[in-house]
């Protein structure tokens, strides 16, 4: 019997560097292990992620800093053994410590290399369900190991890897593959990802636009993890813009240093992930005053350096922001430079539909970012998405549900909204009639349009508004018709009464 631990992000447990424990007529066997560099997986293009990924382990554990071999060492259990692979006879070790172990281990002959300890029948008799603490005992002297050889991790402070080694291509093929599989699904166009992989490898800064639901956020976050991946950045944060930004919160300002005493320049969002060497993604982008907000971070996302009007607190000399080519140009001028990587990137996520937080943005923005469209896909996307959510359902439920969000689903003809929200749905429709029992359908389509669709409709006009009454009311039913124009009105602002037969009056 097998079982392990190994990091999340690996594509299977045969490429990566486990916690394993190994049971058989022999007693146990608990090893801090590589997996064997093969496995049973079918698909071609899993395989071959596999074999990038040991690559990049195998490369990482050749490299692994002095600091850490020590503390690992000091933290592993005195019996433990340094093999070349695990299930070995019983005897001493092949390496004379994790140092040389490390360096067998990052070889091209490193799969299955193991640092193991051996429990016979009776000993593991004896121990019973203390193995538990054993394993992780073993687990918790080798995390520092983990941490420092996750393939999409970073080295240590004060270390650097020997070679970056990408894990994956940066190109229309693996980002429509990654975005597509799970846990993602994403059913967007070819198109879509040809201009964002166009956007990126010409070197412009990215804004997705769309309406709300198209996934433009997670579209994102799975760009720049293949980014990571493909060794453009080191990985990506993520953040929201709001209407109060200024420079301060982008690229940084003067704050109180630890003794109260002074003021020190700290190192805005742009800047902080910059000199990581991670991406930015910046959520719904049209909160912001982007053009006050960014500053003299126009200079640079055109790929030109700029300086700063604050000083360094340590040097006292004046900051400079240099992308690649500029930095020797500063350096030991008197400039206390901040490397802008050239592949650095924000990617930008705009609701063209949110017309009141929307700023007037100025050519010079535009003329430093590619815009993509993410738009609503066609409807059968809808339904498969919605279908794939109520799988599992009885056969009755899952039918009133699906009726109702079809219904639903035709109000996009008065304003656009994206299949996220009707995922979204479909999920909460789901738990509502387990936690409920029997609803209504009428009752069930007020709730789900009041609680996910209403505030999407905010700013329409008058007209529309009458369109959108007249969708709904055979949706939800008469008994939900009150509650509905009530709702409009209050939520909305609609200035509409309803008469008796159910048409809409202007309320003079």
């Amino acid at each position: 019997m097998w079982c392990c631990v190994y990091p999340y992000n690996a594509p299977n447990k045969s490429y990566a560097l486990q916690l394993a424990l190994i049971i058989s007529e022999d007693g146990a066997e608990l090893c801090l292990c590589l997996g064997s560099g093969t496995s049973q997986l079918r698909q071609t293009e899993t395989r071959q992620d596999g074999e990038q990924y040991l690559q990049i382990l195998q490369s990482r554990l050749r490299s692994t800093p002095e600091h850490i071999v020590k503390a690992v060492t000091k933290a592993l259990p005195n019996d433990v053994r340094y093999l070349s692979g695990w299930r070995r006879p019983l005897g001493g070790s092949e390496f004379s410590g994790l140092k040389e172990w490390l360096s067998y281990a990052g070889s091209s002959e490193g799969t299955q290399a193991s640092v193991s300890r051996y429990f016979s029948v009776n000993e593991l008799e004896v121990l019973g369900d203390g193995i538990t603490d054993a394993y992780l005992d073993m687990l918790q002297a080798a995390v520092p190991l983990f941490d420092y050889c996750s393939a999409n991790g970073n080295p240590g402070e004060d270390e650097k890897l020997d070679e970056d080694v990408p894990t994956a291509a940066l190109d229309l093929h693996t980002l429509r593959s990654r975005a597509s599989a799970e846990p993602y699904g994403l059913q967007i166009s070819d198109d879509v990802y040809r201009a964002v992989i166009a956007a990126v490898q010409s070197g412009k800064h990215l804004i997705l636009t769309g309406p709300p639901g198209t996934a433009k956020t997670t579209l994102a976050e799975v760009l720049c993890q293949l980014a990571a991946d493909a060794g453009w950045c080191r990985g990506y944060t993520l953040t929201t813009a709001t209407a109060d930004w200024t420079t301060y919160e982008t690229i940084g300002g003067l704050r109180p240093a630890g003794n109260g005493l002074e003021l020190q320049f700290h190192p805005g969002l742009c800047l902080e992930s910059a000199a990581d060497g991670c991406w930015l993604i910046v959520d719904e982008l049209n909160r912001s005053n982007f053009d006050r907000a960014f500053g003299q971070l126009f200079t640079v996302l055109s790929g030109q350096s700029v300086v700063l009007p604050y000083e360094d607190h340590k040097t006292g000399e004046r900051i400079v922001l240099a992308v690649d080519g500029g930095t020797r140009k500063h350096r030991g001028g008197g400039y206390s430079v901040i490397e802008v990587p050239r592949n650095w990137r924000i990617v930008a996520t705009m609701n063209v539909f949110d017309k009141t937080l929307l700023f007037e943005m100025s050519y010079a923005l535009m003329r430093r970012f590619a815009f993509v469209e993410v738009p609503a896909p066609e409807t059968a996307v809808y339904e498969t998405i919605w279908q794939r959510e109520l799988a599992g359902l009885p056969d009755a439920e899952a039918k009133q549900i699906a009726r109702i969000l079809t219904g639903l689903e035709r109000l996009r003809t008065i304003k656009q909204v994206g299949p996220a929200m009707f995922k979204d749905m479909a999920r909460f429709a789901r738990e509502y009639l387990v936690i409920g029992g029997t609803v209504p359908e009428g009752a069930l389509a007020f709730q789900l349009f009041y609680s996910f669709l209403l505030p999407q409709f905010e700013g329409i006009d008058e007209r529309s508004g009458r369109r959108l009454f007249q969708t709904l009311t055979p949706i939800v039913g008469s008994a939900q018709r009150e509650r509905l124009a009530t709702a409009l009105r209050e939520v909305l602002g609609m200035t509409m009464l309803m008469d008796a037969d159910g048409e809409f009056t202007e309320d003079l």
